[in-house]
This record gives structure tokens, sequence and C-alpha cells, in this order.
């Protein structure tokens, strides 16, 4: 278990031992300048590969408003399931306190384990809602750059 990466090492954090990196994991080399036209041509993708990528991209892309959507119906089920909670929470809280405002037994009611517990679902399902929009906003991003790149590359007629 290794948590600090420094230059082609590791450190061990429980012992402080310093361990070489495997050597298929190597770092990009930031003076690109230095790199001849070998070393950089393995740097870059192939037409075929950015054509494959591309493929992938746009197929993920076609199917992101039906994963956003069922993201959205859960988020919206959630919201609901905490409203009921809510609900039957100050309800059987206005027995117990009668002269308590609304207000009140609402804050009362978020300390029960049902009302927490739907309060995480409904936390949950927002977290993977906008995980799944910024996805689906990261894969038109890489669309574009991939089509650019694409297009850069093909061999002039």
């Amino acid at each position: 278990m290794t948590d600090i990466t420094i230059a082609g090492a590791e450190v061990d954090p429980v012992t402080g031992e310093v361990i070489e990196s495997p050597d298929d994991m190597e770092l990009v080399p930031l003076n690109l300048a230095a790199l001849d036209e070998d070393a950089l041509a393995q740097l870059l993708p192939t037409p075929g590969q950015l054509h494959a990528a591309l493929i992938i991209a746009r197929g993920k892309n076609a199917k992101a408003p039906s994963v956003i959507a069922r993201y959205r119906g859960s988020l919206k089920r959630a919201e609901t399931d905490l409203k009921v909670q809510l609900g039957i929470a100050v309800k059987t809280l206005r027995e117990d306190f009668p002269r308590a405002t609304l207000t009140e037994l609402r804050d009362l009611a978020y300390g029960e384990d049902r009302v927490r517990t739907a309060v995480d679902r409904r936390d949950d399902a927002w977290l993977l809602f906008e995980y799944a929009k910024d996805f689906a906003r990261m894969i038109g991003e890489d669309i574009e750059v991939l089509r650019s790149l694409n297009k850069n590359l093909r061999p002039e007629s």
C-alpha cells in the first residue's frame, strides 16, 4: 500500500521505504522538444486507434440521455421517499409534542433513523445524477478532441 509517488519510485507510508516502480509504469516525458521523431510518434495514437476511440465515445454519448433520465428518475423517487418519511416522522412527533410548530417538528424529524436513511438515499441519488451529467459532458468534450485529432492525423490526399 503505497500512497506517495516520487519520479519513478513510491514510498511506503508505514515503513518509509522507497520502492522502485515497475518498469511498465513510465512517466510521460515533459521535455517533448528533446525527443526525436520516433519517440514522439510512439506517444501519439494511430489513426485507427483514434477512429476506434471516437466510435466508442459516440456510442457512450448516444446512451447518455437515457442514463441521465434513469438517474433523474432515481433522484425523484428518493426525494419523494424523503418527503413521505419526513411526513410520517412529523405526524408521529406531533403526538409527542402537540404544541411544537411545524418547523420545530421537521427539525426533530431529521433525527429519526428512517428520515436519515431517506436523506442518505436522496444524497446518493443526487451524486449519481450529477456524476452522470458530468460524464456526459466529459464524453462530449472527448468527442470534440478525438474529432480534431482524427482530422489532423488524416493523410493528405
